[in-house]
């Protein structure tokens, strides 16, 4: 079943690395504009992995070894998102990442339409993701009194994860019911509902991190649930919008929701910028610019880490202990080793930050404070 994705996920497939074997990275578009019908996505799904069976058949630099597991990895993907196409219902783009001697076979639904690629290293490819916002991921609870959905993602798109319809079971005023009694028993059937749906959020925050979480639906309904929440749910609420709870689509609850999220996001990422400025004038608790930003990195020091969309550099990577510089060919300043070149370090650094249980924080291009710090800048630990 595809999983969403979380930033614990995101640093899971970071650390996952094998000295025998490679990993497979696909990314399919599913952007429903233009792959709506299910032919239309099961042609997509296929073209892609064509793509990838060439892409294997032509790498110069694989072992016979690689290449007959990256065949085996494609039988394995193919049968996996070929099988059931609904599997994906709601989902705008995939990413796949399959490793046979790793263990690997992982599918993420991407609430954004992504290029279709494909990609084969040491690694899963995890910057792709960390660009639509998988850093910080929100949920969005809808509830009335029966119904419950949860959807999850960014600005840019949401995928639903959950839903359930508690149908009410109190009998009508017959068979010597009062009407008090069947009000009190639809109020407290209502009740085990909403209680029912905070214990699903419960056990989901116990392995996934998120940003916020803000309720939709009927306001008397959504101030009831929000004075049942458990603390641990309590404190990630940020708010409550109005929506219809069952029948609004992924993209109508994100238009009602959209004024709320838009303004969460720029307060939180006024509060990151606010923090770069301070730690770089107190020289320690911040760094801007590649080359600063990558000894941070090495160090372990990072807790956010903040990217220009669209920036790359070449650079290089020391295959003993992950080292990244700028220098392609130079030696490893922390054990000597001579490095290797690696195409965009800057992709190198968002997996070992996320590989660090840190995160990762893209901004649009045309903002000027991050170009002027270099296009890169990290929110230290220490």
């Amino acid at each position: 079943m595809a999983t969403d994705i979380t930033t614990d996920r995101l640093r899971e497939l970071a650390e996952t690395r094998n000295d025998h074997a490679k990993v497979l990275s696909v990314f399919v578009n599913l952007d429903p504009r233009e792959f709506a019908a299910p032919p239309a996505r099961a042609t997509e799904i296929n073209a892609v992995l064509d793509k990838a069976e060439r892409c294997i058949r032509d790498a110069d630099h694989l072992t016979h070894d690689e290449r007959a597991a990256l065949r085996e990895d494609i039988v394995r993907v193919r049968a996996r998102l070929t099988a059931d196409l609904t599997a994906f219902a709601g989902a705008r783009g995939l990413a796949v990442f399959a490793s046979g001697p790793a263990r690997l076979l992982e599918v993420l639904k991407l609430p954004r339409p992504v290029p279709g690629h494909v990609a084969i290293g040491d690694a899963p490819v995890v910057e792709p993701l960390a660009r639509i916002g998988a850093g910080e991921l929100w949920w969005l609870v809808l509830v009335d009194r029966r119904r419950a959905r949860l959807l999850a993602g960014t600005v840019d798109g949401l995928v639903e994860l959950w839903r359930v319809d508690h149908e009410t079971k109190g009998r009508h005023d017959q068979g010597g019911w009062s009407q008090a009694r069947y009000a009190r028993a639809i109020d407290k059937e209502a009740e085990d509902h909403l209680r029912a749906v905070d214990a699903e959020l419960q056990r989901r925050l116990r392995r996934t991190r998120i940003a916020g979480l803000l309720i939709g639906g009927p306001s008397e309904t959504t101030s009831h649930f929000e004075a049942l929440l458990h603390a641990d749910v309590s404190r990630c609420v940020c708010g409550r919008f109005d929506v219809d709870v069952w029948n609004s689509g992924a993209d109508d609850v994100l238009r009602a929701a959209r004024p709320q999220l838009d303004e969460l996001v720029a307060r939180r990422d006024e509060g990151l910028f606010a923090r770069v400025e301070e730690g770089l004038g107190k020289q320690g608790r911040a760094a801007a610019g590649l080359e600063p930003v990558l000894a941070a990195v090495h160090e372990r020091r990072v807790d956010t880490l903040l990217v220009q969309e669209g920036f790359a550099a070449a650079g290089s990577r020391c295959p003993q202990c992950g080292w990244l510089g700028v220098s392609a060919g130079a030696q490893c300043p922390a054990d000597g080793t001579r490095t290797a070149p690696v195409e965009n370090v800057v992709e190198e650094a968002v997996a070992a930050t996320f590989a660090q249980d840190a995160r990762v924080r893209f901004l649009p291009l045309d903002d000027p404070r991050l170009e002027q710090r270099g296009s890169i800048a990290a929110v230290l630990r220490f």
